[in-house]
């Protein structure tokens, strides 16, 4: 998947750069403008879907970040707790009396919950921590992609711009040529149609 993602890019960067060495040449200007106006469109679109993007990887940091201040919370927690259930066993190994060592097995039994209980939590919360780093990197790869194509598009619609420019430089070019070759002929036929020796025509 990495590797067909390496080469859509060097795909995308290679038409960028044949955009940008290519010459401009003549182009039907609607249709050349169409494709421009399309091109900005889209990057238009993708710009908009980064900035999505960008907002919902600082929601995600942000939760992350809240995450591990629980984590630490409960760590903390953990250290009491294991601390208490040493406490327990100990005081169970000095306690004789029946009741009394009832009422302390049901508090292990309640403080091994708890440790197990924390534990849980611990793995809830690395799950979320592991899965929200995965949809910050597919966001910031396709962030990527939107940026790869946008200067694709931009190339594309820099080399549209020129071969605009050209076709209306080459109609003026093509105008002013026309115009010389009317003048031109008109100055023939005023040639054509003189007769200095007009006795020329009775022999």
């Amino acid at each position: 998947m990495q590797k067909n993602i390496l080469i859509l890019v060097f795909m995308i960067m290679m038409g960028g750069m044949v955009f940008a060495q290519k010459a401009p040449v003549s182009v039907d200007i609607p249709t050349a403008q169409s494709e421009i106006n399309d091109l900005e469109e889209q990057n238009n679109r993708m710009a908009e879907e980064n900035d999505d993007l960008e907002f919902e990887i600082s929601t995600l940091q942000g939760e992350i970040e809240d995450v591990e201040a629980l984590k630490r919370d409960i760590q903390l927690t953990q250290g009491k707790v294991s601390s208490q259930a040493g406490e327990l066993y100990s005081v169970m190994q000095t306690v004789s009396d029946a009741e009394m060592r009832v009422r302390l097995n049901a508090q292990i039994s309640n403080n091994r919950a708890q440790r197990y209980a924390l534990e849980q939590k611990t793995d809830e919360l690395n799950n979320i921590i592991e899965d929200h780093r995965y949809m910050i990197e597919k966001d910031r790869r396709w962030i990527n992609r939107n940026i790869i194509q946008t200067k694709s598009n931009n190339a594309r619609i820099a080399y549209l711009t020129s071969c605009i420019s050209f076709t209306e430089t080459e109609g003026l070019g093509m105008d002013e040529a026309i115009e010389k070759s009317q003048v031109i002929q008109s100055e023939i036929d005023s040639l054509l149609g003189q007769n200095p020796a007009p006795s020329a025509d009775r022999q």
